[in-house]
């Protein structure tokens, strides 16, 4: 079967749906049921397309999120590291990006914010380069660095992050902007907690 054949393949349009469906699932708060969709569609795609395909890409970062979901940190490092280091070689390749960070937040979750503030300032200037500065991606990236700077008790820097993603979550039309909104006022809520202790 030839490139052409293969984009347009019956296992392609079932892939997709199958990744949408899996993400579906896990926005409804369903992670164990998007797990065994997630693993049903990467034995297709891995047969069909072959793991270096695109789709089977997105369907292993899916996988990864929801390991992450349910708190299987470890499994989902390793899950999303060996996502990344196969897709090392492609410039700027987004999934890579995508999974890196994921690795940092389970890091961050292993109990080492240290490291996961190092790989997200590492993250950054790409994301940034990539995507934009005010990109729901990078915004995303900077929402999740907060509560990190929170653990490593830089509640200052935390606070003023948040505060920063607050304001631009006001002015953004993206339709991720509420979750944006919501992610910086806990982070923000965070930070004012941690410094009346300090």
């Amino acid at each position: 079967m030839g490139f052409l054949d293969r984009l347009s393949s019956p296992e392609t349009a079932g892939v997709q749906r199958g990744i949408r469906q899996a993400q579906s699932l896990l926005h409804e708060d369903r992670p164990q049921e998007a797990e065994t969709l997630v693993r049903q569609v990467l034995d297709v795609s891995d047969k069909a397309l072959g793991p270096a395909h695109e789709l089977s890409a997105t369907a292993r970062v899916v996988l990864a999120t929801v390991l992450y979901a349910q708190g299987r940190y470890e499994e989902a490092e390793t899950e999303a590291h060996d996502l990344a280091a196969h897709r090392a070689q492609r410039p700027d390749d987004q999934l890579a990006l995508a999974a890196l960070a994921l690795c940092a937040l389970a890091v961050r979750e292993q109990g080492d914010p240290t490291e996961a503030l190092r790989r997200q300032d590492e993250l950054l200037p790409f994301y940034v380069r990539i995507h934009g500065p005010e990109h729901p991606l990078t915004l995303k990236l900077r929402a999740d660095r907060a509560p990190t700077l929170n653990r490593l008790e830089r509640h200052d820097e935390a606070a003023a992050e948040c505060r920063e993603l607050l304001a631009l979550a006001a002015a953004s039309k993206e339709p991720t902007a509420p979750a944006l909104a919501r992610k910086a006022e806990d982070g923000l809520a965070a930070a004012e907690a941690g410094q009346s202790v300090s």
